[in-house]
């Protein structure tokens, strides 16, 4: 039988290991997506991370289990999490209530603020320790303000390390849903689906040109 085990203290147990935790708030959802980056060399730790359960949700109340994927690449052994919370669920969430002794994520006056205590937990066990964390919040909702270290393309970004994890909090506050007029929404589709794009554009220029050459050999064809 598998053994049942807390994702972030399987987590904080590693040597050497990166994780980024992205938090996606849109409308009154919050996709949460944890990767988990090893390196391949690290074979007994990897071994360890896939012998376990990984809650999302783990309380008196009752249990979910994220989505996981693994994803062996060239150099690095990368473990993905993800769930999706509602918005009464996200207080539940494991992960964040383990890094901090304290998190809330509350409405006032049609805002949502998300605050944590100050220190983050999950660097060290004993000598043992997370090389470093990325925090980052991505959402469709206007931001008012926010204690983040950086912020590029409207993503907040936390970056916690063993230097200023004892100081490192959390702090947004969110307005409504950003209201895109006609053009936005044409480029945040494409931009969505940017992929696409390229793999059909790329078909209708082919297409175009074949069109093209048989158009050129027919009229000279013609000509003779």
């Amino acid at each position: 039988m598998k053994k049942i085990m807390i994702l972030v203290l399987s987590l904080i147990i590693l040597t050497g290991c990166q994780i980024k935790y992205e938090l996606k708030f849109e409308d009154e959802n919050l996709i949460e997506n944890i990767n988990v980056e090893l390196k391949k060399s690290d074979e007994k730790q990897i071994e360890d991370i896939k012998k376990y359960k990984a809650y999302s949700i783990f309380d008196n109340t009752y249990q979910r289990l994220y989505k996981v994927n693994y994803n062996n690449g060239i150099t690095n052994f990368t473990a993905n999490y993800q769930y999706t919370y509602n918005f009464d669920e996200f207080r539940h969430a494991l992960y964040i209530k383990s890094c901090f002794d304290a998190f809330s994520f509350v409405t006032n006056d049609d805002n949502y603020i998300l605050s944590t205590s100050q220190g983050f937990n999950c660097m060290f066990v004993d000598y043992n320790k997370v090389d470093n964390v990325e925090v980052v919040i991505n959402t469709n909702h206007e931001i008012i303000e926010s204690n983040a270290d950086e912020i590029k393309n409207g993503k907040l970004i936390w970056n916690i390390d063993d230097n200023n994890a004892e100081e490192k909090s959390i702090y947004a506050k969110f307005g409504s849903v950003k209201q895109l007029n006609f053009f936005d929404k044409i480029l945040q589709f494409i931009k969505n689906n940017f992929l696409t794009f390229v793999i059909f554009g790329g078909l209708f220029l082919l297409i175009a040109i074949t069109v093209s050459v048989i158009i050129i050999i027919g009229k000279k064809n013609n000509e003779i």
